[in-house]
Order: C-alpha cells, then sequence, then structure tokens
C-alpha cells in the first residue's frame, strides 16, 4: 500500500473529537460556538484548553468578559451543533436558531445551554497566539453533569457528539474494558 502526504487537512488524522459548545456574552450579546479543538490541561489548578479562531465572535465575547461556558451537547443535538458553525453570532441569536434555552450559570455571567449534558463554567486564564488559532486556557470554575449520564454506568449513558469531519458525527455506544496492571 501506498502512502500520500496530507498538507492542509491534518487535523482529520486525529478525528473523531468530541465536540462542545462554547457559549460567551458580553453587554446583552451572546453566542454559542462550536469546538472540537479542546482538552484538559490541569488537575490542580483545574484548566482546561481550548483553540479557536480569533474571527469568531465566541472569541470576541469572551476575551471581552474574561469567561466562558463550556456544553457538552449529546449525540441527538448534533444538528444543532453544525448549524452553530455554519452561522455567524454576529448576525444571528445561535439560541433562537437551534432552539436551545438560555441557562443562568452560578461562577460566569454568559448563558449556559440548559439542554447540555454537561457544563464547565470557565475563567479566562491565559489567551495567546500559536498560528492561525488562538490557544485559550480557561480556569474551570464550575463543572456539573446531568445525574444519569455520570453514574455507575458512565460508558453506557455518556453519548458525547463527536466530530469525524465535514458534516459528519458519530458517538459512542460500546466500551471494551482492557485488563491493565501498573501502568507509567
Amino acid at each position: 500500500m501506498g502512502r500520500k502526504t496530507i498538507e492542509k487537512n491534518w487535523p482529520f488524522l486525529i478525528h473523531p473529537t468530541i465536540t462542545v459548545l462554547l457559549t460567551a456574552g458580553f453587554q446583552g450579546r451572546d453566542t454559542i460556538t462550536p469546538i472540537g479543538w479542546i482538552m484538559p490541561l490541569s488537575g490542580e489548578p483545574p484548566l482546561l484548553a481550548l483553540a479557536l479562531k480569533e474571527t469568531r465572535f465566541g472569541y470576541e465575547l469572551l476575551r471581552k468578559s474574561g469567561e466562558f461556558g463550556i456544553n457538552v451537547p449529546s449525540f441527538n443535538q448534533a444538528e444543532k451543533v453544525w448549524r452553530c458553525g455554519k452561522t455567524s453570532g454576529r448576525e444571528e441569536d445561535k439560541f433562537a436558531l437551534t432552539g436551545f434555552s438560555r441557562e443562568k450559570g452560578e461562577a460566569i455571567k454568559a448563558p449556559m445551554i440548559k439542554e447540555a449534558i454537561a457544563w464547565l463554567e470557565c475563567q479566562l486564564f491565559e489567551d495567546k497566539p500559536f498560528g492561525d488559532h488562538r490557544l485559550i486556557v480557561g480556569k474551570v470554575l464550575r463543572a456539573r453533569v446531568k445525574e444519569e449520564v455520570f453514574d455507575q454506568n458512565y460508558q453506557e449513558n455518556f453519548l458525547p457528539c463527536l466530530h469525524l469531519r465535514k458534516n459528519l458525527f458519530l458517538t459512542t455506544d460500546w466500551a471494551t474494558k482492557i485488563a491493565a496492571g501498573e501502568g507509567d
């Protein structure tokens, strides 16, 4: 079998990735921005990192407010996630467009998405340019999850929206338990 060089679309070689919905607001304006490049960064202090284009309205609002929400949608919300990514929050109310409901956060002023399955309320900790994206580090001030998702059957009940490429999404509907010894 041959091999070929991938240049522009190389990030898709490390997909699928969990897709979250960043919410941010400032002075009466808010938006929802899908994020596919996100990861935990530190347990103590609790930090997460995400990549976001500076041109996104969500970036503008989180930068001005110094805070943002991370909302984890379920797989059955993939169409709404896709719509959020194809529409600008500068021109359209993405909550109205998708039917998502605003919910007041406890630790931040930015709205959260009531229909999500998990929520992280974050304070902007660091913001640095890296190539065509900004590396956003958020300090997690509050983390919540729907009880039925995070119980003793976590793997069976957690069906997040995973982005494969373009408008293709999938989820986890099985788990494989690996017997492992002591690791690194």
